[in-house]
């Protein structure tokens, strides 16, 4: 068994000692997808066989934490503006896995692939409990280089537009941001479906 099996099974025990054999595998890239076309930190990779259903749910945090307690890099980018571990996990649903990573050091303010930030998926996913841990210090009107966006709009986005994995709190998470003094688009008052939803228009125009 190597490190990529034992994510997938979820055995703890295997995992521990494969690291304790030895350390670098918390860091080595597992191979996988189609021809092994992905190089995905052992990290990341929790959170990817969680949100395909290989991983039982429930068994993740245990892998999360003998990666971290072996010294697997928290922050670990391929490349500058790349998705860490962190926002891998906001963005496939993984958010119990983001808040331990959050809590073991992870750095919150990375931006990924679009130039977003691990506070823009938990907004999307409506990752409710995530989003209120990354409020904290967060750039709240930081927009995406993909859609142009701040987490407030990919909300509002996550609202009408439930992505795979999505929690269903982006309403949740709309409130928080505006109270925490997120700036409204006008723009987003005027979408037929913002002006439908009472109860997303209500946060959206909180005094």
């Amino acid at each position: 068994m190597d490190v990529k099996e034992a994510i997938q099974m979820g055995d703890t025990s295997a995992l521990r000692r494969l690291l304790a054999e030895d350390g670098s595998r918390a860091n080595t890239l597992i191979r996988w997808g189609k021809d092994d076309c992905l190089h995905t930190h052992p990290l990341h990779y929790v959170s990817d066989m969680l949100f395909g259903g290989v991983l039982e749910r429930g068994r993740e945090l245990a892998l999360i934490d003998a990666l971290v307690e072996a010294g697997a890099d928290l922050d670990f980018q391929p490349k500058e503006k790349s998705d860490t571990p962190l926002i891998g996990a906001a963005s496939l649903g993984a958010e119990e896995v983001g808040l331990l990573l959050l809590e073991a050091g992870a750095r919150p303010e990375l931006r990924g692939i679009f130039g977003e930030t691990a506070l823009h998926w938990a907004a999307f996913l409506g990752e409710d409990r995530l989003a209120e841990k990354l409020v904290a210090g967060a750039e709240l009107n930081l927009r995406d280089t993909q859609y142009d966006s701040p987490p407030l709009g990919w909300a509002v986005h996550g609202r009408f537009n439930p992505p795979a994995g999505n929690k269903g709190k982006q309403l949740e998470v709309a409130a928080l941001l505006v109270e925490a003094g997120a700036r409204i688009d006008p723009q987003w008052l005027d979408w037929p479906q913002v002006r439908a939803d009472t109860q997303m228009l209500a946060a959206l125009t909180r005094p």
